[in-house]
């Protein structure tokens, strides 16, 4: 039974084992012991030569909250014109994402827009490094870390520093909880056979390629796309039909309250929602000679009604 962060050993050369990198994250290490995680993954995440702490990713992922994101960047005449054209060189995808899911074209490459530019942006930060770097957010060390950022940049008054400052404390529990239920999903993607989670580069908050999942969504609803038995969020095809199982399994249907619903999982927040669904309705496409041009053939069969290969 494995009782301290010293204590893991799966070398038979211990000199092998960061003492220091070990010892530095034993408190995440107990936790993630204690939730059942494998001694072996844990020592690898630990000794791989990419992973170290960040103060910037405790600091982001607690506080990055008290500023407001601006999307409105996202639906301007730039990004109708890229959406456009990033559907316009993916119909055949999208359509086919579409009538399998009910989630419309349009919105599925405004939140691919909206993510990572179609891909452009994937962030390049060590995931493992990012959950392991916010699981420690609830010590005390980060925890007054963050709270005298907070106090040298307040200007209200007392009484709401001292409501932000609880804000701050309950939210570094849930963040810290929140990273290792991360560091578990990649203990599951570890597993596959196709994708390292210590190989996994993203943004700040950890989420991974052109659809920009966390691992519990990667985990839940990322799906293989174009059939070749791997799941790669790095791929145009996967990405599109990731994001249309997303959006259906968390509620998308016909009414707009439950397409906003499911979009605001997708990233809470309203401003997001608005950006997301403002930049589909914006980039519809309505040449009906388009829809011929591109869609699947299988697609057109089943609207038609035929079935050529029968």
């Amino acid at each position: 039974m494995v009782t301290s962060s010293s204590d893991i050993s799966l070398s038979s050369d211990d000199s092998e084992i960061p003492k220091n990198k070990i010892d530095f994250f034993k408190p995440v290490i107990d936790r993630l012991i204690s939730l059942n995680a494998d001694t072996s993954y844990i020592y690898d995440l630990i000794n791989d030569n990419d992973t170290e702490f960040d103060e910037r990713f405790v600091r982001i992922n607690v506080t990055g909250y008290l500023k407001a994101t601006d999307y409105s960047g996202h639906y301007n005449a730039k990004s109708v014109n890229k959406t456009k054209e990033f559907i316009r060189n993916n119909y055949g995808i999208l359509a086919l994402a579409e009538s399998k899911f009910g989630v419309p074209k349009e919105v599925i490459a405004s939140v691919l827009w909206v993510e990572t530019r179609h891909g452009s942006y994937l962030g390049n930060n060590h995931v493992a490094s990012v959950y392991l770097s916010t699981a420690m957010c609830n010590e005390p060390v980060y925890l007054n870390m963050n709270i005298q950022n907070l106090k040298d940049k307040f200007n209200g008054s007392e009484n709401e520093l001292n409501n932000l400052i609880e804000k701050i404390k309950q939210r570094s529990i849930k963040k810290s909880n929140w990273a290792l239920e991360q560091l578990l999903a990649l203990e599951k993607i570890d597993k596959l056979p196709y994708l390292s989670s210590n190989e996994i580069r993203g943004s700040w908050a950890g989420a991974f390629g052109i659809s920009q999942f966390i691992p519990t969504s990667y985990v839940t609803w990322a799906v293989d796309g174009n059939g070749d038995g791997k799941i790669d969020l790095f791929n145009v095809t996967d990405a599109v039909f990731s994001v249309a199982n997303y959006l259906k399994s968390n509620g998308w249907d016909l009414n707009d309250e439950s397409r906003r619903a499911a979009v605001f999982h997708y990233n809470n927040s309203n401003a997001y929602v608005d950006a997301v669904l403002k930049l589909a309705e914006f980039s519809q496409i309505t040449n009906d000679s388009l829809d011929n041009q591109y869609l699947p053939l299988n697609v057109i069969q089943a609207q038609s009604g035929s079935d050529e290969s029968k």
